[in-house]
């Protein structure tokens, strides 16, 4: 791996030409050139540049404002659309924004928008100001799109954007369709038009600069095909692979521009007939076929920011709602800025009945080569496998990560599949089930067809309010005594008899988080219709034209959603240290320790003089709570393969599950999916939601730790918690690494031994997965790592696993000389980030995440 551009550049004028790990040389031009525009500030749209469809428009007579404010909803946001990608190619604009460029250089043309999910959006407004005020009362506005779908681009491949364009035109002359499908047929073909003008307009300006170069220049040539490529697609069905892929980004720019922040898809099953066509007719090589995809990873990571400093805070209260969310957008901004959600998946099986048949092919293999040639962070390459999956596709992928981008990704097909098709509440037909695509960081749904949302239930949440009695422990003080409360007033710590009746307490705890979560899912569902619909991205989803109904409005054939449970390695950790400790050792009583959580191990405002407060627990000195943290911490912690840590958390699991079917069958939340059914079904196309559980915190391991108090694990209050299902890191306040002549991590697990705490048969549950996230040193052997891919593939190690490579000097040594650094990247939960872009409390819980060597 390489830690540094210049380490990098170096590494490649080393090189004889046509070795395999170097680029071509039109690659390495546009890789020098992005480079060095990560180290400055992008270029941005200015909020009055974007401005309104019709309020405050001087260009606009009076009459047209009306008449537009009139328009339904729908019709303005279409509007919108087309007006957007024609203010992002306005030359003046395009000059101050960097919202339009094309390169001599370039094989695949368009602009992508820096809209990372952590620095926010801008786009027209077409809301009138009383739209304004009643989409406030739900946190919702004109940004309020999440994306995170994945759009069917096959549609567009096969059909071409002025067919289906026409095709939804048709459908809105309709005489027997009602005024609002109507309304959503004409916007779909208003934003497909302009997505259409805006990719004509892309080959005009590459005509354009084309003819700028001289005569004998091979640049000249080369733009000229991209111009030919974008007269024939999107507009029109894709004929070669060149056009294909240009068409796929093409259309990507012009969602991400459009806030709708979604991924590719399986890019390997789009192109693959076009690659094998042109290599049969003689008009492409691999070699040929490998610098377009380097050029297409390229074009996917150009918005980088390397420096935080130069991170925009665009965010407004209603910026990417997800579905069935009631409160403002507060993510954890400082852990997205360089997250586009730009998954490519490849690999897995291929959509269909019967036996499984392997979907690998030669742009499976040529997409693990750019992402172990390129130094990039995007796209997130997310490869499925099984049990048949190829050796050279896993050595391949060994490699990939090697090199030290995180990339891929790993997701278990014999153990995701039947989630999805089997276990979701409803059944998935096992074609589309097969079909899946990841989106975000490795979320799962039906490639083009799904809609998706989840939310979080906390597992650290129920112990505390096990603990105490209903109440959060991290809210604990002068204001709310003994907590914040906001759920059942359980019992007493102290009269609470034994582990058997601690879990019955959690259970009830988990119940209604669960009912909630339905709860708040049904009744906001379909909120975003009247004031952020979706028609572009829409048109993009199987089954929305076909019913003349919204993506927001049930239009999708399948409707997806994960309730995910967060902090379950902590959970384990400490449900160990209880069982132990207090019922089994009986070394302190459950009263003592959560006195010991109420005051922060000590360290909070309630222990004074060297005492708890009395008014918060027993008589404790911060001594003895100090012991009791000791005796935690040196317990044995999940992830390192000793069942009698893990059956705590494959008990969670299973409770989780469990209590998620239990809540969705209850009278109360089946009466309100009944409600939406009605609302949203027909005869023809019923309304089915189908539930995916999962295990995942994303990159909200600091986020989510924020909200939760002291851990019985040692972990302090307020810190971050374990990314996803990986092992607990070390707790924030304490060394990460011991020292000597060689910086030794203080957790070391063996790879092996870990891959055994994630076998469980409750996995085929997790529809949405549950990875583990591992760290590996920069000497680990490559072949040894496809031997443990194989594995994984072979059913050892659970559904998902992901790989950073790092050592704990070089995150130390990054710490301290960033721009020496600057290309060490790091798996945030499902994606992955430059190390010197994160903030300090991201950068730390990196360095305290276990290593496996």
């Amino acid at each position: 791996m390489h830690h540094s551009d210049v380490a990098y550049w170096r590494y490649l004028q080393s090189l004889p030409r046509g070795h395999e790990d170097l680029p071509s040389p039109r690659a390495c031009k546009l890789l020098l050139r992005m480079f060095e525009r990560w180290k400055g500030r992008p270029g941005w749209l200015v909020e009055e540049q974007v401005g309104h469809l019709f309020r405050g428009r001087d260009d606009l007579p009076e009459a047209d404002r009306e008449a537009l404010a009139a328009q339904p909803v729908i019709i303005r946001k279409a509007l919108a659309v087309q007006r957007m990608l024609e203010i992002i190619l306005d030359p003046e604009i395009a000059a101050s924004s960097g919202s339009s460029e094309i390169l001599a250089d370039e094989l695949i043309i368009g602009t992508l928008p820096p809209f990372a999910v952590g620095q926010g959006k801008e786009f027209v407004r077409y809301l009138t100001k009383d739209e304004e005020l009643r989409g406030a009362l739900t946190f919702l506005n004109e940004l309020s799109p999440m994306g995170h779908i994945v759009p069917n681009h096959k549609l567009v491949l096969d059909r071409g954007l002025d067919a289906m364009a026409a095709d939804a035109r048709a459908r809105a002359a309709n005489d027997g369709a009602s005024e609002r499908e109507r309304a959503f047929h004409e916007a779909v073909a208003i934003t497909l038009e302009s997505v259409g003008a805006y990719a004509a307009q892309h080959a005009k300006m590459a005509r354009e600069a084309a003819a700028k170069l001289a005569g004998g220049d091979p640049r000249r040539e080369s733009l000229e095909r991209v111009a030919s490529c974008l007269y024939v697609a999107p507009r029109g069905p894709a004929q070669s692979f060149h056009q294909a892929l240009q068409a796929i980004y093409i259309l990507h720019c012009a969602l991400h521009w459009t806030v709708e922040i979604v991924p590719i898809g399986r890019l390997d099953q789009l192109l693959d007939p076009y690659l094998q066509r042109d290599l049969d007719d003689g008009a492409l090589t691999l070699e040929d076929a490998q610098e377009l995809i380097d050029c297409f990873w390229i074009k996917l990571d150009e918005r980088v920011i390397l420096d935080n400093r130069h991170a925009e805070n665009r965010f407004t209260a209603s910026d990417g709602v997800l579905t069935g969310y009631l409160g403002s957008s507060n993510y954890d901004q400082g852990g997205l800025l360089n997250q586009w959600m730009q998954q490519v998946t490849i690999g897995g099986l291929l959509p269909q009945d019967g036996a499984p048949v392997d979907a690998c092919n030669a742009v499976t293999r040529l997409c693990l080569e750019a992402a172990r040639r390129l130094p990039l962070n995007s796209p997130t390459l997310d490869l499925r496998v099984h049990s048949g999956t190829p050796r050279d596709v896993l050595d391949l992928a060994a490699r990939a990560l090697m090199s030290g981008g995180a990339h891929p990704v790993l997701l278990n097909d014999d153990i995701i599949v039947p989630a999805l098709a089997e276990n979701s509440a409803a059944p998935i037909p096992l074609a589309a089930a097969r079909n899946y695509a990841c989106d975000g960081c490795y979320e799962t749904m039906i490639a083009g067809e799904s809609e998706f949302s989840f939310g979080f239930v906390s597992a650290l949440d129920l112990i505390e309010k096990a603990l105490n009695r209903g109440a959060g422990l991290a809210g604990a003080g002068p204001v709310n005594l003994r907590g914040t409360k906001d759920s059942w007033r359980s019992k007493p710590a102290a009269l609470i008899a034994d582990m058997v009746e601690f879990r019955a307490i959690m259970r009830e705890h988990l119940m209604l988080a669960c009912h909630r979560y339905f709860t708040s899912l049904t009744s906001l569902y379909g909120n975003k219709a009247d004031f952020a619909p979706s028609p572009l991205l829409s048109a993009l989803i199987s089954g929305c034209v076909e019913k003349g109904r919204d993506l927001t409005e049930g239009g999708s054939n399948y409707h997806i959603f994960s309730p995910l449970l967060v902090g379950v390695s902590n959970a384990a950790d400490s449900l160990y240290a209880i069982e132990r400790l207090v019922f089994v050792e009986k070394a302190f009583t459950l009263e003592e320790l959560t006195t010991c959580l109420v005051t922060d191990w000590g360290h909070s405002m309630l222990a004074q003089a060297g005492r708890v407060t009395p008014a918060f627990g027993p008589n404790l000195s911060v001594e003895r709570i100090e012991q009791i943290r000791q005796t935690c911490l040196a317990l044995p912690k999940f992830g390192n393969g000793t069942d009698a840590v893990d059956r705590h958390a494959w008990w969670l699991m299973e409770t989780f599950v469990s209590c998620i079917d239990e809540a969705r069958t209850h009278p109360l939340q089946a009466a309100n999916i009944a409600r939406l059914a009605e609302k949203y079904g027909t005869a023809d196309h019923p309304f089915v939601m189908n539930i995916a559980p999962g295990v995942g915190t994303f990159e909200q391991y600091v986020g989510v730790g924020s909200w939760s108090g002291a851990t019985p694990d040692g972990r302090r209050s307020r810190a971050p918690v374990a990314s996803d299902l990986s092992a607990a890191p070390v707790p924030n306040d304490l060394p990460s690494c011991v020292g000597g002549d060689k910086i030794e991590h203080a957790r070391q697990f063996s790879l092996a031994d870990s891959m055994r705490s994630y076998r469980h048969e409750v996995m085929t549950r997790f529809g949405d997965g549950a990875p583990a996230d591992y760290v590996l040193p920069e000497d680990y052997p490559a072949d040894k790592l496809g031997n443990v891919l194989a594995a994984f593939a072979g059913g050892t190690g659970g559904s998902i696993c992901t790989f950073t490579v790092a050592d704990p000097a070089t995150f130390a040594a990054a710490q301290a000389n960033p721009e020496r650094y600057n290309l060490v990247r790091v798996r945030m939960g499902g994606w992955t980030e430059f190390f010197v872009a994160l903030f300090p409390d991201h950068q730390e819980q990196h360095k305290r995440r276990p290593i496996y060597g």
